[in-house]
């Protein structure tokens, strides 16, 4: 006879109480396992035919691309007026460009530099199954390539320090951007009709 009340576990047929073979003790039976998968962002996963395709929606995400290209240039005369006037830390690099304005110079280059990485996460939304990783590691490259340009010249450490630190902060600000962007605008298309 088995009482489940009792501490020992059910009874045998001589009246010893014990556990019963094969069952552990005080653990709860193992769980069915049923295959999980993490979940993927919506555009990033591939989508099925029948529920039709990731597109962008073009309006939106260039609305943001363009606000994206005002900050990064705003960040750039920012980073300019920051260290070439107020600690006088001369920067390195895009001053180049328009010599008597070197705030100007460095506005230009982080508008530029937003409008070109827009204009590839585009294209690689397109051509790609996976465009944050891609763009990802694109933007990360070219900012490491463009912070490592400071050090080549002839100036100063303290401006290579500084013009690569704000090479860097360009960089996440442009990818942060735009991939939270591109996460607002692709839409799931309608699909064929049949």
């Amino acid at each position: 006879m088995t009482d489940p009340r009792r501490p020992g576990g059910p009874t045998t047929p001589t009246g010893v109480t014990g556990p019963t073979p094969g069952i552990s003790q005080g653990a709860a039976p193992p769980p069915s396992v049923v295959p999980t998968s993490e979940p993927a962002d919506a555009w990033d996963a591939p989508a099925p035919s029948s529920r039709g395709l990731l597109e962008l929606d073009r309006r939106r995400y260039w609305s943001g691309a363009a606000v994206t290209v005002v900050v990064c240039a705003v960040l750039g005369l920012a980073a300019s007026v920051v260290f070439d006037s107020a600690f006088d830390v001369g920067l390195l690099g895009p001053s180049r460009l328009v010599p008597d304005a070197p705030g100007l110079a460095w506005a230009l280059t982080g508008a530029l530099f937003a409008l070109l990485a827009a204009v590839v996460l585009q294209l690689l939304v397109r051509v790609v199954p996976r465009p944050r990783m891609f763009f990802g590691w694109l933007v990360a490259l070219v900012t490491v390539i463009l912070a490592a340009l400071a050090f080549t010249g002839t100036g100063d450490a303290a401006s290579a320090v500084v013009t690569a630190l704000v090479w860097v902060v360009v960089g996440v600000a442009v990818s942060a951007m735009l991939t939270g962007v591109l996460g607002r605008t692709l839409v799931r298309s309608a699909g064929p009709t049949r």
